[in-house]
């Protein structure tokens, strides 16, 4: 299933990129990067790099690099300046070291789901049609470890429509501050489409171990309302 939500992304961007450079460029000639008081829809193709995070005992885990999408809506204050909201959700395998209480250190694998919403400052360097941007973002991240949690219970089993009858196991699950900056260029592509690639860093504030960070660069399409 992974694979294939892997695959359909790389899929969705080289068709996305495209469309977007299919249209003429003339067309964005002189229009400025924004317009004060517009609005904007973006859709965003992200590849997350690998991370490490440790924990409490001596416990560890690595977690893959994986791509990610999402959605989000902007509203440019002016020509320079933008304030965006962002939902984005990832899928990714990692690879860990869990140590019980007697110190004993056991590998383990498994996949982290995980949703953030956040919100975002950008300021363009320029109002033509190429611009230079920085940008920051504060928001929370919703992460379930795929690992049983016997503190929620044993779960339930019911009569699904597609499935038949399923049984789950509650898993553990956390909600952090994330908070976030970076950097990337923009180009205005036509009056009502743009393009932009950044790179940005990404930080998952966990009580139980050192901050998650991870590298983030980002193809956002951009369509302005």
């Amino acid at each position: 299933m992974r694979k294939a939500l892997t695959n359909g992304l790389k899929l969705a961007s080289v068709a996305l990129a495209g469309i977007v450079f299919s249209i003429p460029v003339a067309q964005a000639a002189g229009r400025g990067n924004n317009g004060a008081g517009s609005m904007e829809f973006n859709l965003p193709i992200n590849y997350m790099s690998s991370a490490s995070v440790n924990g409490d005992g001596g416990s560890s885990a690595r977690l893959n690099a994986a791509l990610s999408t999402g959605f989000g809506m902007g509203y440019n204050f002016n020509d320079n300046f933008q304030v965006n909201g962002q939902f984005s959700w990832s899928s990714r395998n990692y690879s860990a070291t869990v140590v019980d209480g007697g110190g004993n250190a056991t590998p383990y694998s498994n996949t982290l789901y995980t949703s953030t919403i956040q919100v975002n400052a950008v300021y363009f360097f320029k109002t033509d049609d190429w611009s230079p941007f920085i940008t920051g973002g504060l928001g929370t991240t919703f992460t379930d470890s795929n690992i049983y949690d016997p503190s929620g219970g044993t779960g339930g089993c019911y009569y699904y429509p597609y499935y038949g009858y399923m049984c789950y196991t509650p898993t553990h699950t956390s909600t952090n501050v994330t908070y976030s900056y970076g950097l990337g260029l923009r180009k205005d592509v036509s009056r009502g489409l743009s393009l932009e690639g950044s790179w940005n860093q990404w930080y998952i504030d966990t009580a139980q171990s050192n901050n998650l960070k991870t590298d983030i660069w980002k193809v956002n399409f951009v369509f302005r309302m």
